[in-house]
């Protein structure tokens, strides 16, 4: 049996390690240097180390878990979309809020929490989860910029080469692994040894920088639409995910961990690339960044409850 105080441990004190280099000075270029070495190199090596030790019969989840995150991004995007309504009629705070609400941290924070809660088998479905991430990212932050907008003031090389460059390490390691997988193929010792290595920084690493990345000077006027988003992703993220297992279920058998996986991510906070968007749309960029802060702060006591709920369910 798991005890969830010491998973939850393993959670905070990276994070909390990562708010105290802060306060040290750690500057806002390091910790983007950081973030970058973590997404670029160590993440390629974990992803492969992981699909090339998966169990076969866990292969046949990453279809179910592609559909299952397309699919509740469409359901974030749109009740984001509705729930923007009831705020005021002020365009920069409408962006920011729907900007905000519409992905979740799935592949950073989502990944260290799935290692820690479900071990290797989790990991390798928030992988599968996330394998077309920046895909599925792009294409909804654009439409959602054309229905807002009812223009497109992108350009679509532009938006290939960033496809490019942010999918291609996941995409080309996550081939390399299950190819290695499939064909049964092992590296040779010291290969293994240095993917091993580079792999097992990624989790405290992706933890750490989270902790860089707080942000504690929040507006009191601003206050409720950063408390509404950060209840749409940690509150009623846990319908949305509810709603997206049963849909995909209808259509691909989900194993136990791919639904608790699933459930889990749908409770993520707010992704850490979501002021992306802000270099095309105009919005209130403290709103954006407080609601990132907030709602990953919230985040550290909300997965623990829902890390039960979830046990209890299934």
């Amino acid at each position: 049996m798991i005890s969830l105080f010491h998973v939850v441990l393993s959670i905070l004190l990276p994070i909390s390690l990562g708010i105290l280099f802060r306060f040290f000075g750690f500057t806002q270029e390091e910790s983007t240097a950081l973030r970058k070495f973590v997404i670029k190199v160590t993440v390629p090596f974990i992803v492969f180390r992981n699909l090339l030790q998966a169990d076969l019969e866990s292969l046949t989840q990453i279809l179910p878990s592609v559909t299952a995150m397309i699919l509740m991004t469409v359901l974030f995007s749109a009740t984001a979309l509705g729930a923007s309504r009831f705020l005021p009629h002020h365009k920069d705070l409408r962006h920011a809020f729907i900007f905000s609400t519409f992905v979740g941290n799935y592949g950073y924070l989502g990944w260290g929490v799935m290692n820690q809660f479900y071990g290797d088998a989790g990991f390798t479905r928030a992988v599968f989860f996330t394998l077309f991430f920046w895909p599925v990212f792009l294409l909804a932050g654009f439409a959602l910029i054309y229905l807002l907008n009812k223009k497109e003031d992108f350009s679509h090389r532009g938006l290939l080469l960033i496809l490019g460059k942010n999918s291609a390490p996941p995409l080309l390691s996550a081939a390399a692994g299950l190819l290695c997988n499939l064909f049964t193929f092992h590296p040779p010792p010291l290969l293994n040894t240095l993917i091993n290595q580079f792999a097992a920084m990624t989790v405290p690493l992706i933890l750490f920088t989270i902790g860089l990345s707080f942000h504690f000077i929040l507006k009191r006027s601003d206050l409720p639409t950063i408390l509404l988003s950060c209840i749409h992703r940690l509150f009623l993220g846990y319908l949305i995910g509810l709603a997206t297992c049963a849909f995909v279920s209808l259509f691909f058998s989900l194993d136990p961990i791919t639904k608790k996986v699933i459930l889990m991510e749908s409770v993520m906070p707010t992704a850490a690339m979501a002021p992306f968007f802000a270099e095309h749309i105009s919005l209130d960029k403290k709103v954006q960044a407080s609601v990132i802060t907030l709602s990953t702060a919230f985040s550290l006591l909300t997965i623990p409850l829902w890390y039960l709920v979830t046990e209890a369910l299934f």
